[in-house]
């Protein structure tokens, strides 16, 4: 759009409306932001309890050769980079350095013992290899499965449990190969080191002893009152259930996905023209609305039921940068304030409410319910029902935002074709049908270009000889030849007669599983 810009008119400008990708740019950049944090967490808490840039360097040398090995068995996945693969590497920074760990204490302690490097490291490794290979397929054991749990479930949990699993594997490779190489190629016997970091390691070294001495004395009595620990044990696995049962739960999160929709919906069968009033009402709300950074406004459609109608408006609001808003301006801050303003409005029932948790699954966030009359019954007896489900669901304390597509009296006008009658004048059915969609709804004939520009040509008439029924008797439809006479035009009145017009409510959506009448709310 920049190379097309240099060749617009002075006075013309460009403006995206909404952009879905920039959240998905942000989350990877937070990630990225949060891997080297994690990064430098790591290369602290390792030197603290290893106290040697020796010792350090091996461990840390282990983080980028597994996360490159993990990101070369991506395609052979047919995975990408992405949020969910990028938080799995996050959390698998800190498992990676484990094995390394292992395998550098292990020669540490031989070397103190007074062997050399070398045959320190032999020995550690003839020690610490089962160990190492059991640490990680363990560790993979518990998140390799998640990759066999079918559905969409299964596909957001795959690359991330697939992802550590990986990364822990790479791991364990390394500390049976890189590791070891290293650790007899760098380590030497430890110096004490002085001065104020020496010191701080001989405080750190006595508070950490003396906490390791009270956690074996503590595992030592545990193994002895075996009831006890069980009990205890018991007792941790209900506080867990108890805590995990008070946490919401959802299929995904809402997240702040810089866009919002918002929706209006006038009185059954209100204009077009009482439509664009009401939209602008909402366009200046959203304007002064702080965080927001403008809106598009699409007139006649409803994006949550999907129908093309005259008394629905849809709006997609931009908001302003991540970094650009405060706390009270984020999205579900942003949702309550717009919500409150747009009560207000006095010509319908506006709402806004938050895009899908996934791009595609849904038409917004929340959840769809649908209540399905499974008895045959009327119409009426749907809307009597659905009516009283609403107002149960609006009692419930954890429910907010309800609302229906389901609209059982909006008026509108069936013709009924008197089907003898077109046989009778050698009429076309299909030509009845197609006179009256042009002339009272409209039909795209083509396109053709003027003036550097791509018109469309439309045909349909007037709008003061569409916006009655009785109008239908000022259009005409060609009979088919006869042997006999030439050609002759029948009025589309006669042949859709005037008891053949009349009201009815609006089409009932029936299930896609079931043939059934049914409502979404």
């Amino acid at each position: 759009m920049a190379h097309v810009k240099q060749g617009f008119p002075e006075d013309l400008n460009y403006e995206v409306s909404l952009d879905t990708t920039l959240a998905v740019t942000e989350g990877i950049r937070e990630i990225v932001k949060t891997l080297f944090e994690a990064l430098v967490l790591v290369i602290i808490v390792v030197y603290l309890f290893l106290q040697g840039w020796r010792a350090t360097l091996i461990p840390l040398l282990a983080v980028p050769v597994s996360l490159i090995g993990t990101f070369i068995i991506f395609p052979l996945l047919g995975f990408s980079i992405n949020t969910l693969s990028l938080f799995g590497l996050v959390l698998a920074i800190g498992l990676v350095v484990d094995d390394a760990i292992v395998v550098v204490e292990a020669v540490e302690h031989h070397i103190e013992d007074g062997l050399s490097p070398k045959d320190a490291t032999l020995k550690a490794m003839k020690e610490v290899s089962g160990p190492v290979m059991a640490i990680a397929l363990i560790l993979a054991a518990v998140f390799i499965p998640t990759a066999f749990i079918p559905g969409i479930t299964g596909r957001l949990y795959q690359q991330f449990a697939v992802t550590i699993a990986i990364s822990v594997l790479f791991s364990a490779f390394n500390a049976l190969t890189l590791s070891p190489a290293l650790a007899a190629l760098l380590l030497r016997p430890k110096k004490e080191s002085r001065g104020p970091l020496g010191a701080f390691f001989r405080w750190f070294n006595r508070i950490f002893g003396r906490g390791t001495d009270h956690y074996v004395s503590m595992s030592s009595l545990l193994i002895r009152k075996s009831a006890f620990s069980m009990v205890f044990l018991a007792a941790i696995a209900a506080g867990a259930l108890a805590l995990g049962s008070k946490l919401p739960s959802s299929f995904l999160p809402q997240e702040d996905q810089g866009y919002l929709y918002a929706g209006i919906q006038l009185p059954n069968a209100a204009s077009l023209q009482r439509t664009e009033e009401a939209s602008r009402k909402v366009e200046a709300i959203l304007a002064r609305t702080p965080g927001v950074a403008g809106c598009t406004t699409v007139n006649g459609f409803s994006l949550l039921s999907g129908v093309s109608n005259t008394y629905s408006a849809f709006y997609f609001i931009s908001l302003k940068p991540w970094s650009e808003r405060k706390d009270q301006e984020q999205a579900n801050a942003l949702l309550r304030r717009i919500n409150a303003e747009l009560s207000s409005i006095p010509d319908g029932v506006a709402f806004a409410f938050p895009p899908p948790a996934i791009p595609g699954i849904g038409a917004s966030g929340g959840f769809t319910f649908i209540v399905e009359d499974r008895g045959g019954k009327d119409l009426p007896y749907l809307a009597q029902n659905l009516q009283r489900f609403m107002e149960a669901a609006r009692r419930r304390p954890e429910l907010a935002g309800l609302n229906t597509t389901f609209l059982p009296a909006v008026p509108q006008v069936f013709v009924d074709v008197d089907r003898a009658k077109v046989m009778q004048q050698s009429v076309r059915l299909s030509d009845v049908y197609q006179t009256m969609q042009v002339f009272m709804g409209g039909s795209l004939v083509n396109y053709f270009n003027q003036f550097g520009r791509q018109w469309q040509v439309r045909l349909q008439a007037e709008g003061e000889y569409r916006t009655r029924a009785e109008d239908m008797g000022q259009f005409y439809v060609t009979n088919a030849p006869r042997r006999t006479s030439s050609p002759q035009h029948s009025d589309a009145h006669g042949i859709a007669n005037r008891s053949g017009v009349h009201h009815a409510p609006q089409p009932v959506p029936f299930c896609a599983d079931q043939w059934q009448r049914c409502a979404g709310v």
